[in-house]
């Protein structure tokens, strides 16, 4: 059952600062390739797009922030370091 999601102003403004779109997000938190804990009890989803990782961090139901980067391999758990 999908979560009601509490979009933050922070999210909303990271979101046209970095050029990204809320249907990404959206992809990113339906259909992660995998969701790892974050500080704070916070979760991280992370899904690969075009070669790029896409970072969603949540609090509970509540989208924090969204990123993306090319550091793969940094970041994934399921990747080698």
């Amino acid at each position: 059952m999908p979560k009601d999601w509490i979009w933050t102003d922070h999210i909303e403004y990271q979101i046209t600062e970095r050029e990204l779109s809320r249907e990404l997000v959206e992809t990113v938190i339906n259909t992660p390739d995998e969701i790892i804990p974050g500080k704070y009890g916070r979760l991280i989803y992370h899904k690969i797009v075009n070669d790029r990782l896409v970072r969603v961090v949540a609090d509970g139901n509540v989208l924090i922030t969204v990123y993306i980067t090319s550091k793969i391999q940094r970041y994934m758990e399921g990747r080698p370091k």
